[in-house]
């Protein structure tokens, strides 16, 4: 058993930044809500990622990495291991027109401002969408008719096996709010992605038109992580209308409630719990499948 300065000192020295004890990741969490991991550092470079890794396996410490945490949950007794997020892996480049390197910790609003500054297209769809460009292309985050597989070129990834590995867009596995990374294990540490020169009044209307859109929707006024469920393509209702017609709106656990304005989000009031997360998923779950007889499939990880 190893102590926990021994712990801090060795990841420290792999990470090459300080590492964080009993650190809240309701700060990372943009539901604003979980307890505590043991150890918290953010990595700068994929290397020092992969070392990161290597020192908690050493050690055999449980580990997750993660990026913007916005469709993440910690329990509310916390992590009991390492917590690495990618957030350091923040880079941007125009490598030629048409094709941008970006590290999997830019947070999409940063990517957003940079297509602003460049005058590239092909991004506006995701204005306001919280978290990270590596979160959104694990989860195939998709919204206003556009999702991360229609801009990603290539994603370089860290394997157990392999080290870094490169993989082509066919390779990634996209499906509807699914990639091979959610199955595979592999890292995300960046990407290319095809985005375009275009005009910079048109970039800007539509990418103000998406954060507008939101706003009205009231999606940033509660702490929350967007859709909690996929849509069930197969039934061809929205998973947010089955929700409202089994009158759960407003419904409320602890605290946290069924968004009046959007039946698909979940809110924090101020005060709520993963718990409280957890058991308003059942509900709407149990109630949903009474009503329509369809099982609904959370789109929100839950960190064991």
């Amino acid at each position: 058993m190893h102590t926990l300065p021994e712990v801090v000192a060795k990841l420290s020295r792999a990470a090459g930044v300080p590492v964080s004890t009993d650190f809240s990741m309701a700060r990372e969490c943009s539901f604003r809500l979980g307890g505590n991991a043991r150890y918290f550092c953010t990595p700068l470079t994929a290397e020092a990622l992969r070392d990161c890794i290597e020192v908690c396996r050493r050690l055999s410490l449980a580990y997750i990495v993660i990026g913007g945490g916005a469709n993440l949950v910690f329990r509310d007794d916390g992590f009991d291991g390492v917590v690495l997020s990618t957030k350091g892996l923040n880079h941007f480049s125009i490598v030629s027109p048409g094709r941008v390197q970006v590290g999997a910790g830019l947070d999409n609003a940063d990517l957003t401002a940079y297509t602003l500054q460049y005058a590239l297209t092909g991004f506006e769809w995701a204005s306001g969408l919280p978290g990270t460009v590596g979160g959104g292309i694990f989860m195939n985050a998709k919204c206003y008719g556009a999702s991360f597989a229609d801009i990603v070129l290539t994603v370089t990834a860290l394997t157990s096996a392999e080290g870094l590995t490169t993989k082509s867009k066919a390779d990634c596995g996209f499906t509807y709010k699914n990639s091979v990374f959610q199955q595979s294990g592999e890292i995300i540490v960046s990407a290319m992605l095809g985005l375009t020169p275009g005009q910079t009044e048109a970039i800007a209307g539509r990418t103000k038109e998406v954060l507008q859109d939101r706003m009205d929707k009231g999606q940033f006024l509660f702490p929350s992580a967007g859709c909690v469920f996929k849509n069930d393509y197969h039934c061809g209702i929205p998973a947010g209308s089955l929700i409202e017609t089994a009158g759960l709106k407003g419904r409320q656990i602890g605290g946290v409630r069924v968004f009046e304005q959007h039946a698909n989000f979940l809110v924090n009031t101020g005060r709520g719990r993963t718990q409280d997360i957890l058991d308003l998923m059942a509900l709407i779950q149990d109630e949903v499948f009474k009503k329509h007889g369809v099982r609904l499939e959370p789109e929100i990880k839950i960190v064991p």
